[in-house]
């Protein structure tokens, strides 16, 4: 029995026909993002990435960019913040309970 060859097309076609429509909104953002990034020209990809990955040693490190910011708070302020904000994140961010400590 001969085995038939897919092309790499038609099995695309295939796995989107029996996706969910909230995978398919991802698929459809990758694609238009690899498309987009196939048209830049070369020398403009490489130069961005070499920007991205590069570190700017003027910059203040943020740790002491808050401290500086925290020294400008009024006394009253910063006795008002909360002293559990890494442990309570999620609370602080978006309300929900308190977790156990």
């Amino acid at each position: 029995m001969e085995k038939t060859s897919v092309t790499t097309r038609e099995q695309l076609l295939l796995e989107i026909s029996n996706a969910p429509d909230f995978l398919l909104e991802e698929v459809l953002d990758f694609l238009l993002f690899a498309k987009m990034r196939r048209q830049q020209p070369a020398d403009l990809i490489e130069v961005d990435t070499v920007a991205d990955q590069a570190i700017d040693q003027s910059q203040t490190p943020i740790w002491e960019a808050f401290e500086e910011f925290a020294d400008t708070l009024p006394k009253a302020t910063a006795a008002a913040l909360p002293t559990d904000g890494a442990a309570q994140l999620d609370h602080y961010l978006y309300g929900s309970p308190k977790s156990d400590p």
